[in-house]
């Protein structure tokens, strides 16, 4: 998968259980690309590969993995660091989901295995329409985002997301739904993928 996101490109590749995700950042004539793989994590500019501190490296790394997994929902929830819990019922809009919660096993839940989600997912046709999770990076908080613009691409599910932010302090994650319907988010941006090109392996 190739999609531009805010203008960096980025590329995922996926095989059986390996993994390679790269971000490309071209700003004028300097070439930053951030690489997170199976076992490897490294940045090079212009080609030349940097010496970064961890903890820094971690941060790119967690940053690229972060709009990979979100640009490729739903397919990023089943692997075998996922666990699920089934919520109950909402109705949004006037129509009805499954609330669903993902939460990650620390071995190879990633590096923010700690983070929770949970999906909304709709009865009749199983796609996720809304979703919101917690982040712990520089701050902390929640975050509700709303399915717009959903297509195919070369028989593939993609979708843009509008962005929001609670108003209150420390919601419930649960709660976000509700918060939703009641008009007390706040649109923060809005996630747009661009570009996306799909390929997928023969066999």
């Amino acid at each position: 998968m190739e999609f531009n996101f805010r203008g960096v490109e980025y590329k995922s590749m996926r095989d059986n259980g390996i993994y390679e995700f790269t971000r490309s950042d071209l700003t004028d004539s300097t070439t930053v690309v951030d690489l997170l793989a199976n076992q490897t994590k490294l940045r090079t500019i212009n080609g030349v590969r940097q010496q970064v501190v961890d903890s820094l490296m971690n941060s790119y790394a967690s940053s690229l993995n972060s709009v990979i997994y979100f640009a490729q929902l739903p397919y990023s929830l089943d692997g075998a660091a996922v666990y699920r819990e089934f919520l109950g019922e909402k109705t949004i809009k006037n129509q009805s989901y499954y609330k669903v919660k993902i939460t990650f096993d620390p071995k190879g839940g990633g590096e923010d295995y700690e983070d929770e989600f949970i999906y909304w997912i709709h009865q009749d046709n199983f796609l996720i329409d809304y979703l919101a999770y917690s982040y712990c990076e520089e701050d902390c908080g929640y975050r509700f985002r709303e399915s717009v613009n959903r297509r195919k691409k070369n028989g593939i599910i993609v979708q843009d997301y509008n962005n929001y932010k609670e108003l209150i302090q420390d919601p419930n994650l649960s709660h976000m739904d509700q918060l939703f319907i009641d008009g007390k988010l706040e649109l923060l941006s809005e996630i747009n993928i661009d570009d996306v090109v799909i390929t997928l392996k023969n066999g």
